[in-house]
């Protein structure tokens, strides 16, 4: 089944497809709940269909010094926008930027290439690495409340001296258990999601069940499980891992489906498509997320890992959601309205600003 085929049956089913663009510059009444988006609030009902957990580049600052690199930062943005209207052609309204100040945010650069494409982008704040020999480099503090400070600085007053605010909270946890830093991090991500309103979501290593050291920490802080996604969680595979995790209300990202599709990778492909629509016949189509993980560019990355992330899928891997994934998925039963249910209603519930 192709996408065009695909759209045209949730078209049919009575779901849309491309929701209404947020229009930044114009004051206008907010008449429902809101999230933060790159040119400010816009209603949630506005955010149509989202990929929740991507990276449109990381560090394209490093273009100014490194200025031979896709042209520089002025032909690096004008492939991105070309190949972002690539994504909203394909009924994609929202994307999602994961990538934290400590790999590369930049803020300006998201901020334009929203404006030129006319898609929404929700910015992160958050950390995704804490490397403990460099901890006042890579940390503004080491204390949960001193980092907490500075998540919370960026999602209501704004991020590198700009008025663009954070709309989402990204920790990162590499390994089975957080760390002694990952801990303070997670901690200090889950004081500021509570204190601003906006989610938080997790990068975690779900191969090793990786949540499950995680949910005592949530716990013992409060956290409202609703408000927290466990990222590439389908590189578990297994459903004793997911069905804990959904039934106390988390959701799941599902959001390294593509991997499946390397040589002797595991899951495979045809198992992680399999386990989310499991997820759904267990009635749990409202705790999943659906996305990529992927990026146009990395400045820090060597040539061969942006050629896997960013040219998986022909003609941009940033399709590969409405290419294969939901095709995968609706060839082996599951229904447009779960495929919106993940795509649109998941992500205007999880990402409207509040408890």
């Amino acid at each position: 089944m192709n996408r065009r085929n695909v759209l045209a049956q949730m078209v049919a089913s009575g779901v849309s497809v491309t929701g209404p663009m947020a229009f930044a510059g114009h004051a206008r009444a907010f008449t429902g709940p809101t999230a933060q988006t790159v040119l400010g609030p816009v209603e949630v009902s506005r955010l149509g269909f989202t990929l929740p957990h991507e990276h449109i580049a990381d560090a394209p600052g490093f273009l100014g010094k490194w200025p031979k690199a896709w042209g520089g930062t002025a032909g690096f943005t004008k492939r991105a926008v070309e190949k972002l209207n690539l994504v909203r052609a394909s009924g994609i309204n929202t994307i999602v930027d994961l990538t934290t100040y400590d790999v590369g945010r930049d803020i300006r650069f998201l901020k334009e290439i929203s404006q030129r494409s006319g898609l929404n982008m929700i910015a992160s704040t958050g950390q995704r690495f804490f490397p403990p020999q460099y901890p006042n480099v890579s940390m503004p503090a080491r204390t949960i409340a001193g980092l907490a400070e500075f998540f919370i600085r960026e999602t209501e007053k704004g991020i590198d001296d700009t008025e663009i605010k954070a709309g989402v909270i990204k920790i990162g946890i590499v390994g089975k258990k957080p760390s002694a830093l990952e801990e303070i991090g997670l901690r200090a991500g889950i004081g500021a999601s509570k204190a601003t309103g906006v989610p938080l979501r997790i990068h975690t290593h779900a191969i090793d069940r990786a949540a499950e050291n995680q949910i005592p920490i949530l716990a013992d802080e409060g956290m409202n499980p609703a408000r927290v996604s466990f990222d590439h969680s389908d590189d578990s595979g297994e459903m004793d891992y997911f069905l804990p995790l959904v039934e106390r209300g988390y959701f799941v990202g599902m959001d390294h489906v593509h991997r499946g599709f390397m040589p002797g990778a595991l899951p495979s492909f045809e198992r992680r498509i399999k386990c989310i629509k499991m997820l759904i016949d267990a009635g749990f189509a409202d705790k999943i997320f659906l996305s990529q993980d992927l990026e146009f560019g990395g400045s820090l990355l060597p040539e061969a890992v942006q050629d896997f992330r960013s040219k998986l899928d022909p003609p941009d891997g940033m399709l590969f959601t409405t290419a294969k994934l939901i095709p995968g998925l609706m060839e082996i039963g599951v229904s447009a309205r779960d495929i919106h249910r993940m795509t649109v209603e998941n992500p205007r519930s999880f990402f409207r600003i509040g408890d």
